[in-house]
């Protein structure tokens, strides 16, 4: 366990959280709170930590350091498995996690954006073109369509369907492959910073791992 520093700060921060909580009980009941009270302000605390802390690295946070953590500690959930692979493993590593994902949750939405995912890990623009219609939303759809044929050399038409992207985070990273695709290191590199930072949470941390891997869509150009 020493050796374990995930171990160590899980058991540490839960002795800080169980002494803090005890200590709160206390000096609310003795300024005269009901015990009803007290009992829902702690027990909505305790939620607020133990919820509030994840659901804020997921979604929100850019701290890439603190996401790669999170991700460590849980990679044995199919979706935080696949993203710690992307930041870490060879892309053999990362299909895998994608069809472990495939073969785990089968809602419809997650399936369409997880197949999308393995086509362009698989560099399949056919299957990409094909599986793009089924996505959940336009920008979607759109993104990867660009995708796509953005693989098949295609940089005036990926550019075209470019901007009728509304997020952000998409359509600069479709503007970092195609100047990738033009040899244009400046402009690569100014739309791969312009990507992460439109971008929170595990997505943030999924799209500064593609863009610094040897083997992404989006290579640097050399």
């Amino acid at each position: 366990m020493k050796d374990n520093p995930f171990i160590v700060r899980g058991i540490a921060r839960w002795l800080m959280l169980f002494a803090g909580g005890v200590l709160l009980t206390v000096v609310l009941l003795f300024a005269d709170i009901p015990f009803w009270a007290v009992f829902a302000i702690i027990m909505m605390l305790y939620l607020l930590v133990t919820m509030g802390w994840p659901l804020y690295i997921i979604y929100l946070s850019r701290n890439v350091k603190k996401i790669d953590a999170f991700l460590a500690k849980n990679r044995s959930n199919a979706i935080f498995g696949y993203a710690y692979a992307v930041g870490h493993e060879p892309a053999d590593r990362v299909i895998g996690a994608l069809e472990t994902i495939l073969q785990t949750f089968k809602q419809p939405k997650l399936q369409a954006v997880y197949a999308a995912n393995l086509a362009v890990w698989q560099r399949d623009a056919e299957a990409l073109h094909r599986l793009a219609i089924h996505l959940p939303s336009a920008d979607y759809v759109n993104y990867y369509t660009a995708c796509a044929v953005l693989m098949e050399g295609n940089t005036e038409r990926a550019e075209t369907i470019r901007q009728s992207i509304r997020k952000a985070w998409m359509s600069h990273a479709l503007q970092a492959g195609i100047a990738g695709q033009a040899g244009d290191r400046t402009a690569y590199r100014r739309e791969a910073e312009l990507a992460a930072a439109h971008s929170r949470g595990v997505q943030h941390y999924i799209i500064v791992s593609l863009f610094e891997r040897e083997d992404s869509l989006f290579p640097i150009p050399s």
